[in-house]
């Protein structure tokens, strides 16, 4: 009767969760983007002591870091078109809200099984967040019917992120992951480094180059993000 009573408080935590109401960052929705821009946006209003921006480029949206709340002050549309989410680390303080990107993205219309890419030990991470909500994804469908993308969008898949290589490539836009975090390359005219707490990044010849750490320095910008940092805008 115990384990029956558990099992019941943790699926309505699950689905309460999932149902929290989300609040656009003022900031994100004051800016204008424009199709072929480059730009971070803060992941909060509030202070966020861990590594966390919502890279767009050319219209791609690349989530960095998942901190707890990060779904709050996050625009439906960007949640509903991410195309992926790059984990620095999977300490508990840059994963806690790899959970509340998986549902409010399903929520917002993504139709497809969302990537993330991390350090090594990121595949049995997402096996198990994805079997920790199955429970809580039919009851959804029970009581919403099925979001938009369809049933299957619901679903993370994984990618290790293997040091000093490619890791996503659209072609115009490319991430490497670096030992302390990850270098974002677009259009073959920008560049930005998006690191951990660790080494500098070294600076490339591209044409422009910006970097964002824990330390910060006269050519960086330090975490966290205080407002939206166009690389290029056009």
């Amino acid at each position: 009767m115990r384990n029956w009573v558990i099992e019941i408080l943790v699926i309505s935590a699950l689905v309460l969760s999932a149902c929290a109401p989300s609040a656009p960052n003022r900031a994100q929705n004051q800016i204008e983007i424009a199709s072929n821009a480059f730009v971070l946006l803060p992941c909060s209003e509030h202070v966020v002591e861990v590594p966390c921006t919502l890279v767009i480029a050319g219209g791609k949206r690349i989530l960095f870091g998942a901190p707890a709340g990060i779904t709050n002050e996050m625009r439906a549309e960007d949640l509903g078109q991410l195309d992926a989410v790059m984990l620095f680390s999977l300490r508990a303080m840059d994963t806690e809200g790899l959970d509340e990107v998986r549902n409010a993205s399903w929520r917002a219309g993504r139709d497809a099984p969302l990537l993330v890419i991390g350090p090594i030990g990121v595949e049995d991470f997402v096996t198990a967040l994805n079997k920790a909500y199955e429970q809580a994804d039919a009851l959804r469908i029970v009581d919403e019917g099925i979001p938009p993308g369809g049933f299957d969008a619901a679903i993370l898949n994984a990618r290790r992120a293997v040091s000093e290589q490619i890791i996503f490539n659209t072609g115009d836009l490319t991430v490497e992951r670096l030992p302390s975090g990850y270098h974002i390359r677009y259009d073959a005219r920008a560049s930005a480094y998006l690191l951990d707490c660790g080494e500098p990044a070294p600076l490339a010849d591209e044409e422009t180059v910006l970097s964002v750490s824990c330390d910060g320095g006269s050519e960086s910008q330090t975490w966290p993000l205080a407002k939206p940092v166009f690389v290029t805008e056009n």
